[in-house]
């Protein structure tokens, strides 16, 4: 009776451990970590929540003529 609960518990169990630590064991590779201190060097990106076109052909001709007029916005002051 205790080889079944070998083969049903003590296999996938000991497979799950072996993976878990071949996983962890190595580590991939990571970017340096950016500093505020540091200049930016990378372009600005525009985030959309709609895959809207930006432009004069859009959805909604003639609202917002700024090119970041996509989508929503913000409310408040800063």
């Amino acid at each position: 009776m205790m080889q079944i609960h070998l083969y049903v518990v003590g296999i996938p169990l000991l497979l799950v451990i072996v993976l878990v630590a071949l996983i962890w064991s190595r580590k991939g590779v990571h970017p340096e970590t950016y500093k505020m201190s540091e200049p930016w060097t990378h372009p600005p990106i525009l985030w959309a929540a709609t895959d809207e076109a930006v432009g004069g052909h859009g959805a909604h001709p003639g609202h917002g003529t700024s090119e970041f007029s996509v989508g929503g916005g913000a409310s408040g002051s800063w």
